[in-house]
């Protein structure tokens, strides 16, 4: 990523965060994959993007919705045939602010310049993964969560999951509100953002056994 400006074709995913150094799978028809694809030839880098949510027009397609104004650029790493349609999986590379939105091509895919400045600190892995913070309250934290969801988790796994890694994953994976994602991925700081995502743990376990225990 040699530019700090770059324009990129843009996916409009909703209610999901593309992380830098993360993957996220994303399923779509085949129609739209043959769109984004002849776009994203040149360099196979595109954008993605988190529509903003609405409560009205809820049919609308997420081409047509207005989207946040930060997102994640990444590199499609893989191509999978997927029932009718197609899944690719995109790693990501760099968050980025829009700073122009392009009308659609013949293709019917939208583009978008992006500025990586405020975020190239994406760019510097080995700092990131480095960085410490509360990984036992984070682990205390989804411990409950993961009652309440009364799931079994891989806890070896867990624990041995470098801090940014899990940091990510649980960002991308966890059932927030877009808004409560978009904030994690728009914040700079990592152990503000580590703060940011414990503290989203504790409040959705914590209110779901509050929950439990009125009804009982």
């Amino acid at each position: 990523m040699d530019e700090l400006q770059t324009t990129l074709p843009v996916f409009k995913v909703r209610s999901t965060i593309l992380m830098p150094h993360a993957q996220l799978p994303i399923v779509m028809n085949e129609h739209d994959y043959q769109s984004i694809a002849t776009e994203a030839v040149e360099n196979n880098v595109v954008a993605v993007v988190q529509p903003q949510p609405i409560f009205i027009n809820t049919d609308q397609s997420n081409d047509s919705m207005k989207s946040y104004k930060t997102g994640c650029a990444g590199r499609i790493t893989d191509i999978s045939p997927t029932g009718s349609g197609v899944t690719i999986t995109i790693y990501g590379m760099c968050r980025f602010e829009i700073v122009k939105e392009i009308e659609p091509t013949m293709s019917g895919t939208s583009r978008v310049v992006v500025n990586y400045e405020k975020y190239l600190v994406d760019l510097e892995e080995q700092a990131v993964e480095n960085q410490e913070f509360d990984k036992q309250r984070l682990l205390d934290a989804l411990d409950g969560y993961f009652r309440r969801l009364e799931i079994s988790p891989n806890w070896k796994e867990i624990k041995n999951t470098p801090g940014n890694i899990l940091l990510s994953a649980l960002a991308m994976a966890c059932p927030f509100h877009p808004s409560e994602k978009q904030s994690l991925l728009e914040t700079v700081d990592f152990k503000e953002r580590a703060d940011m995502i414990t503290r989203m743990i504790e409040i959705n376990a914590y209110d779901r056994y509050n929950t439990t225990s009125t009804v009982n």
